[in-house]
């Protein structure tokens, strides 16, 4: 069931960018051959892409959805182990054998830091494989071997490689630690607009979590220009991600995940 789930993901995933409505409906209106549908479908298509490119909405959505930032001299005291989601890179370099950091690169970073300013003692990377083609190359494998090139003892740093969503990273991240005999609570580290989700599955594993989210896409608002009405491309980007996790929520909500 979990790899069926897995594989219609990657489908969907296509099917809920806003990208594809204004492709779907700009096709739509070129083949239609009723006029008054074919007007439809393009002032469909206009009203999409001038509401997904425009920065201000964006803001706003974001803003409300996403998990407000914290300092690290914010949590109290060293925690037993910090559990990073993945999510860190872009994709894996198969000739180089090596990570191509992305915009989520940011998880990474802030888990080190938390390191080495000693808020935890171990650092536990949860993530395998999210290709549907690359199946044997794991981010976690390759990002503990890159934190412990950076000096941190071997001994403190765990991978699991196996979880390919968030469900995943939650129900094996929860076993692991328990083997290790883990004492929580356990601070988290994933993007903003991720940790909403991530919260909801490793407390449906029974897992005290503290989060720390990083990455945030909202920020602070500013009345410039290009802040306020000058369509971007990247917002259209962040919707995408955005209207992911929403539909990620829900879905995790009906098949028991969360």
């Amino acid at each position: 069931m979990q790899h069926v789930f897995f594989f219609a993901s990657k489908i969907f995933d296509f099917l809920l960018s806003p990208l594809s409505w204004i492709f779907i409906l700009l096709i739509w209106a070129l083949f239609a051959k009723d006029k008054l549908r074919k007007r439809k479908c393009f002032r469909w298509a206009v009203v999409l892409l001038i509401v997904f490119t425009n920065p201000l909405l964006l803001h706003f959505a974001m803003h409300s959805w996403e998990t407000p930032a914290i300092r690290a001299n914010d949590l109290q005291k060293t925690y037993d182990a910090g559990i990073m989601m993945g999510g860190a890179i872009r994709y894996i370099n198969g000739d180089m054998d090596r990570p191509v950091f992305g915009s989520g690169a940011d998880r990474y970073m802030q888990t080190a830091e938390l390191y080495y300013a000693h808020k935890i003692r171990h650092i536990i990377i949860s993530s395998g494989s999210g290709s549907i083609y690359m199946t044997k190359l794991k981010e976690a494998d390759l990002l503990t071997a890159q934190l412990i090139r950076t000096g941190i003892p071997d001994s403190l740093v765990f991978a699991e490689s196996e979880s390919r969503n968030t469900y995943e990273n939650a129900l094996y991240t929860a076993k692991l630690l328990r083997e290790k005999n883990f004492k929580p609570p356990f601070v988290i580290v994933t993007s903003a607009l991720h940790m909403r989700r991530s919260i909801m599955c490793f407390r449906k594993q029974n897992i005290d979590v503290i989060p720390f989210p990083v990455d945030q896409h909202s920020g602070k608002l500013m009345f410039t220009p290009e802040k306020v009405f000058i369509p971007a491309t990247e917002v259209m980007l962040d919707w995408d991600l955005l209207i992911h996790e929403w539909v990620g929520v829900i879905t995790y909500k009906i098949m028991g995940y969360a």
